[in-house]
């Protein structure tokens, strides 16, 4: 059985190795090694684990007493964005991803009227996965350039 709940400061080395764990699995192929080892130091260090965890929204998954994935959410110029979904290698495709993904859009404030990502282009299984979860084409987005390597997309709420 899937659970999902707030992550607290406990929670750090968990969060931590998921992101070491799945970001080499997941963009393998797609990107460098160097953008995988840049991203890890930069997005996973304890201390951005942390901030995310005592700033942002960021839930965990627990299966069997095992933290196995995680959402985190934050906003940028107004607008609440979907900066993490990732759940460990061996519990993919068994719904955590989408027990993660209902429990982030609870945990947004009532009155939010679309939840934001960013995605790698080429990255087909996770795009995949959200256009399944509702996701597409935003309305309005961050005034930021994702470049060519980035699309935002977006679910309506």
């Amino acid at each position: 059985m899937i659970s999902v709940r707030e992550a607290t400061v406990d929670d750090v080395d968990a969060v931590r190795e998921i992101g070491l764990t799945t970001w080499p699995v997941a963009y393998d192929g797609l990107v460098s090694p160097e953008f995988i080892a840049d991203g890890l130091a930069q997005w996973w260090s304890p201390e951005v684990v942390e901030r995310g965890i005592t700033r942002g929204i960021t839930l965990v998954a627990v299966v069997d007493e095992r933290v196995v994935g995680m959402v985190g959410l934050g906003q940028e110029a107004g607008f609440w964005v979907m900066w993490k979904l990732y759940v460990l290698p061996g519990y993919q495709g068994q719904g955590v991803g989408k027990a993660l993904l209902d429990g982030a859009i609870g945990a947004l404030p009532v009155g939010t009227d679309q939840l934001l990502l960013d995605v790698l282009v080429g990255n087909e299984q996770a795009i995949r996965f959200y256009r399944k979860n509702g996701f597409g084409a935003p309305r309005s987005t961050p005034d930021r350039d994702l470049g060519d390597e980035l699309i935002w997309m977006a679910r309506a709420l």
